[in-house]
């Protein structure tokens, strides 16, 4: 019986640790995310100016693919599926801009190449889901032999109450030569940024129009004298 009680608690660990969610309170903005995601974990950080909002993940260096002797290697890492909601007194609005950057590739030998795509899947406020079709990111060419790619893609997004990511990956591909790779680093970020304002609350609207009332009261007075 104990041996029983002993195996059923393993599974539900290991269930758990399979897939696991967590919400980051961002303050005008909440984000739920899958925090298991291998290659980026929990969100690293989050950033305000003004009305303009966001928040990262650090991407692992276990993000890599390598090609030796020229055999074609691909690799797929999962982005983690998210949702941003607008939190209480607060409104969201896009654009909505997600941002990869600056992965770096290395390439020796005849014939060696390398590319980087992205692609996934978004719905805002609950709507029906939507499927970006697979998108090389920008190679950027240091020297003949070194480089980085990185890409943004934004959403044309009005006013939203939340905003979701499921199903995004990136394939990292190499071949050719005698030898190519591609690399995360620390510092490579997966970001996304967008608007938040306050909404007035109802009080306010009410004091707003008191004042306009007076304001106009005020005015009529003087034109009557």
């Amino acid at each position: 019986m104990q041996l029983k009680s002993i195996a059923a608690a393993a599974a539900l660990l290991a269930s758990g640790l399979a897939s696991a969610t967590t919400t980051l309170n961002a303050g005008s903005y909440s984000v739920t995310y899958d925090e298991t995601t291998a290659g980026f974990g929990f969100i690293s950080s989050w950033f305000w100016s003004g009305s303009s909002v966001g928040f990262e993940w650090s991407v692992d260096p276990s993000v890599n693919v390598t090609s030796v002797g020229g055999a074609a290697a691909t690799a797929t890492f999962a982005i983690p599926d998210f949702t941003i909601t607008a939190n209480p007194g607060f409104s969201l609005s896009g654009p909505l801009t997600g941002s990869l950057g600056n992965i770096v590739y290395f390439m020796s030998g005849a014939g060696a190449t390398t590319s980087l795509t992205a692609t996934g899947s978004f719905s805002v406020d609950g709507g029906p889901s939507t499927t970006l079709p697979s998108a090389p990111l920008t190679q950027t060419v240091i020297t003949p032999s070194f480089g980085y790619f990185s890409g943004s893609s934004t959403a044309p997004l009005g006013a939203f109450t939340s905003f979701s990511v499921t199903g995004a990956s990136i394939t990292l591909t190499a071949s050719g030569g005698s030898f190519a790779s591609i690399g995360a680093q620390p510092q490579n970020k997966l970001k996304f940024d967008f608007t938040a304002t306050p909404v007035p609350e109802p009080e306010t609207y009410a004091l707003m129009l008191a004042g306009l009332g007076l304001v106009g009261f005020m005015a009529r007075r003087r034109q009557g004298r």
